[in-house]
């Protein structure tokens, strides 16, 4: 585990730690009211637990929002590192002897979405449209609907490199800063995403 989200183990314990303590100094100061001193509870009484009670639940909401309900800013250098990752994809061929980088299997979708499949080194993967995009090679490289800062010098040397057949894979991970061990998550990946590049829409195989 990362040294860093050891501060927002520490920091839950507090709040833990924290609950227990108001709802044992509430019983203790009913108690004495009731007991010791024989009086009713007064409205000065009720507005101090209430008061306490409300440190209780700011507490455990924020750090409910920074441990799990935070959304990632992929820009946000200052958290976020991005890594890109270059792979060479593998020609297959259909029955025809047709050429294609990419299958599209649509049997295998999910609603809306489209499974795509592509092999690397023969191996074969696949990815929901969710996650990924294809590229055309023959248009300006372009994902729409993420917003990342993608190295186009890198790209146009890779377009030539593997001659426009390739993915390129996007890693986003959080970095090790005390924000983001207060939310435990310091040295995890926050997203990934990939976009595979094709030299043409010929060299897209639509499964029935």
């Amino acid at each position: 585990m990362n040294g860093w989200n050891f501060i927002g183990i520490l920091a839950w314990i507090i709040v833990i730690a924290l609950l227990f303590l108001v709802v044992f100094n509430i019983r203790n100061r009913h108690l004495k009211i009731l007991v010791e001193h024989k009086t009713k509870i007064t409205w000065k009484t009720v507005c101090l637990d209430a008061l306490e009670i409300l440190v209780v639940i700011v507490a455990v909401i924020g750090m409910l929002y920074v441990s799990l309900f935070s959304r990632v800013d992929l820009n946000n250098k200052q958290d976020i590192a991005v890594s890109y990752k270059f792979e060479p994809m593998i020609m297959q061929t259909t029955k025809d002897g047709q050429g294609y980088y990419i299958k599209i299997d649509k049997n295998s979708s999910n609603g809306s979405n489209n499974v795509y499949q592509y092999w690397l080194d023969n191996s074969k993967y696949s990815v929901s449209s969710r996650e990924a995009s294809i590229s055309d090679g023959t248009l300006p490289f372009n994902v729409s609907g993420v917003h990342l800062n993608w190295p186009m010098k890198k790209i146009s040397k890779m377009d030539q490199k593997y001659q426009y057949a390739y993915v390129v894979t996007a890693e986003a991970k959080y970095k090790s800063n005390f924000i983001n061990g207060l939310g435990m998550r310091a040295g995890h990946y926050a997203s990934e995403y990939r976009v595979l590049r094709v030299p043409a829409r010929s060299f897209i195989n639509y499964a029935k």
